[in-house]
């Protein structure tokens, strides 16, 4: 989705200001609200990470259908991060104390021992609490709520690590004018917005792995702003795909920094935090998706038993990466039309 929002970089700032204005009319003393994005973890560390934000929620379920979806398009970009906030995250009898930065965002990485609990379908509990908030009113109540921790199960045999736009999710990025694009992005819910033909089927067939019972974890990992995780969460939900951490990039609606380093560095560090664990990687020829996953391929040899690169346009980029991907033949990257191309390459080397 970084795409769309390069494509409007220009009229940024109009947008922004017609937004506040309108919301100017509706905000008061909103509560505060911690919003936990899914987190992993193995043996020795803990990775977990979420945002601290005012709740405001005037429109929902006041407007229903397209209007309702465009503003809460919208809202996701207006947010009001509540900036130094402290947070208290506890796992089973374990507690860590974290501090958000100056939008609000706390990241919790950190060595540790698991706690004595079952995790339930390979997912821990934790429990977030704000413990302070500078100038805050003393009438807001103190809020708490849950997040979710991966454990991967020990008969993991594999682990999965793709891209999300055109490699999972539907975003017209090559319609004409991409006005289709515009619509899916801004007028549709995650009910209503498509995967990727026959990658419900072949995600799940991998998270079972070639016997059917791998429970092989599955990492979604985005250029997409942070602002969009509860909209990607409901359509992962929605189609049933394996459910797994999914990460994101601190975007706003103005880019800033290289997209490259958001997704090495995350994919980076997952690789790191399973160095038994063996990795297949999906993505698109719409980015760079080949270059980032074949450069960690020669980083960690023979940790990526497969990189599948999805067609969505023969354009000169795909040309590229075809090339490139020739020219690294060593590294198993295979550029696919389909979904079945993806799976029946995995058959063939024993993945599925």
């Amino acid at each position: 989705m970084n795409k769309i929002f390069e494509f409007f970089q220009n009229s940024v700032e109009e947008a922004e200001e017609w937004l506040h204005q309108i919301t100017r009319q509706f905000k008061g003393d909103d509560p505060i609200i911690i919003l936990p994005y899914r987190g992993y973890a193995n043996e020795k560390r803990l990775f977990f990470k979420g945002r601290v934000l005012e709740d405001e929620s005037f429109w929902e379920s006041r407007t229903k259908g397209e209007l309702s979806n465009l503003m809460a398009s919208f809202k996701r970009f207006d947010t009001d991060e509540i900036p130094f906030a402290k947070v208290s995250i506890q796992v089973g009898e374990r507690t860590f104390d974290v501090q958000a930065d100056h939008e609000g965002y706390f990241t919790l990485d950190t060595h540790w021992d698991p706690p004595e609990l079952q995790p339930i379908n390979h997912w821990l509990k934790a429990d977030l609490q704000l413990t302070e908030v500078e100038n805050s009113n003393t009438d807001r109540p103190v809020f708490k709520t849950t997040g979710e921790i991966f454990l991967p199960a020990p008969s993991a045999s594999y682990g999965v690590i793709t891209d999300v736009d055109d490699t999972v999710l539907q975003t017209h990025v090559t319609s004409r004018l991409r006005f289709k694009m515009l619509y899916a992005t801004f007028m549709q819910n995650a009910e209503e917005r498509l995967p990727m033909e026959g990658v419900v089927e072949l995600f799940q067939a991998f998270a079972k792995g070639e016997k059917g019972i791998g429970n092989n974890p599955i990492f979604y990992v985005s250029n997409s702003p942070w602002n969009l995780y509860d909209l990607l969460e409901k359509f992962m939900e929605f189609h049933e795909l394996p459910k797994g951490p999914i990460f994101l990039r601190d975007y706003g609606i103005r880019p800033a920094g290289e997209f490259s380093q958001h997704k090495l560095a995350t994919i980076s560090r997952i690789l790191d935090t399973y160095p038994d664990l063996p990795f297949i990687m999906l993505g698109d020829t719409a980015s760079k998706d080949a270059d980032f996953y074949i450069q960690l391929a020669e980083q960690y040899p023979g940790r990526i038993k497969a990189i599948y690169i999805r067609l969505t346009k023969n354009n000169k980029n795909a040309r590229r990466v075809a090339e490139l991907i020739e020219t690294k033949s060593n590294t198993n990257a295979v550029l696919v039309h389909s979904s079945q191309e993806i799976r029946t390459h995995a058959e063939s080397i024993g993945l599925l």
